[in-house]
């Protein structure tokens, strides 16, 4: 389907401003798009419902700002891996953010409420890698992902606690989210794989401190829950238990935002302790403590272009099945004449297998590589479509898989 067709078939469906306003079609054609109704732009522009009729602004003037986002992704596993495959994902994540300042006077508190909804399947059995083609896709079904809350002190000091996963606030970064990878999307792959912090949308028990005397520096502590449940789609993000057999990882981040040479810059450094009886990979011992260290750095190296790269390590060669994860990109905002808000990516990651984890399948284990090629076209301020290319070295990291080719596109939407 045409994404002409696409943008016919919502409208016929409603998906139209609440004022009756019909979404511009001519936006699909033309080289630039400025709004996606046919009157002047609005503060509402990034939603393709616009204000809800007055709706929104209103609810933003009591101090609640919903938010709603579809996204999707189809991808097809066309040469190499252990077969020929292709799927399509899709999740629905919407809720609200409530300033509890502005609707009962608590100084400096916000509130943060949200669901997630998963849907179809992915071709990540038919590559036969340890990184996921397709990012939205795991754990198929609904969750209450975060229910959690903020409160700031003295402009500088904030304290967060509730339901929520660690990668709100570590370990991530938004030149991730260009990948549809998860390789690269998300948080640093390698802390998921030993099941050290949990990611969206798996809800945990955490909360963290985070002080930032200055614009330049920042430093943030975490302490989340870990354990055999954190994983339990099952539950639908309702198991608020808090277990005997549960362990704890405690995070550690430090930002650092200079500029460089005149361009700016960010860095962060981290390191995740995690106490736990961790299965060693022999089937036989445990291992009741973990570190995971962790650094990014970013830079502009032109207007409108930011280059990046991060690693991860650990010794824990027992149970980390990617004890090194090493991965870089680039971002170049506005590379063609005439799509001053698209984005060109490229990514690259190489993930380190674990010898003891080879001797657990028995195969010897290198490594895997992923490499990914993709343009997100920002067809209007509220929608975009991202075509992509993967190629896979070694999936799986024993040699053993052809490497692959995935193409793939991902389709997001605000609403």
């Amino acid at each position: 389907m045409n994404i002409k067709a696409l943008i016919t078939l919502l409208a016929a469906f409603g998906l139209h401003s609440a004022c009756g306003q019909e979404l511009d079609l001519r936006c699909v054609s033309e080289s630039t798009c400025d709004t996606m109704l046919l009157d002047e732009p609005t503060p509402f522009e990034n939603h393709l419902l616009g204000d809800w009729c007055g709706t929104r602004p209103r609810l933003e003037e009591t101090g609640v700002t919903p938010f709603l986002y579809y996204d999707s992704i189809f991808a097809a596993n066309v040469d190499g891996g252990l077969a020929a495959d292709d799927a399509y994902t899709g999740q629905i994540y919407a809720g609200a953010d409530l300033d509890l300042e502005r609707m009962w006077g608590w100084h400096g508190t916000t509130l943060k409420i949200s669901m997630v909804e998963r849907h179809g399947d992915s071709v990540s059995s038919a590559v036969g890698g340890i990184y996921d083609p397709m990012c939205i896709y795991g754990g198929q079904v609904g969750y209450l992902y975060q229910l959690w809350i903020e409160k700031s002190f003295c402009d500088d000091v904030a304290l967060k606690f509730g339901r929520v996963s660690a990668d709100t606030d570590f370990a991530n970064n938004g030149l991730y989210r260009y990948s549809l990878s998860t390789a690269i999307n998300g948080p640093i792959r390698a802390m998921l794989l030993e099941n050290i912090i949990t990611s969206f949308p798996y809800p945990v028990w955490g909360g963290r401190v985070k002080v930032a005397p200055n614009v330049r520096h920042q430093i943030q502590f975490g302490v989340y829950q870990i354990g055999d449940g954190m994983w339990d789609f099952t539950q639908h993000g309702l198991d608020f238990s808090i277990r005997g057999s549960d362990g704890v990882s405690l995070i550690t981040q430090y930002d650092w935002t200079p500029e460089i040479g005149g361009r700016p810059a960010r860095m962060f450094l981290g390191a995740v302790h995690s106490f736990f009886e961790f299965d060693n990979f022999d089937g036989v011992g445990t291992t009741d403590e973990f570190l995971r260290l962790y650094g990014h750095a970013e830079l502009e190296l032109a207007p409108d272009c930011v280059a990046f790269a991060f690693a991860s390590h650990s010794d824990e060669d027992q149970v980390a099945k990617t004890p090194l994860q090493i991965s870089a990109g680039i971002n170049q905002k506005g590379l063609l004449p005439g799509r001053e808000e698209d984005h060109t990516v490229f990514f690259a990651t190489y993930g380190e297998l674990s010898d003891d984890y080879g001797d657990s399948i028995g195969e010897e284990v290198d490594g895997e590589w992923v490499y990914e090629l993709g343009h997100r076209i920002q067809l209007c301020p509220a929608f975009y479509l991202q075509p992509a290319i993967q190629y896979i070295v070694h999936p799986g990291g024993t040699g053993n898989i052809p490497n692959s080719t995935v193409l793939g596109a991902w389709m997001g939407a605000s609403f």
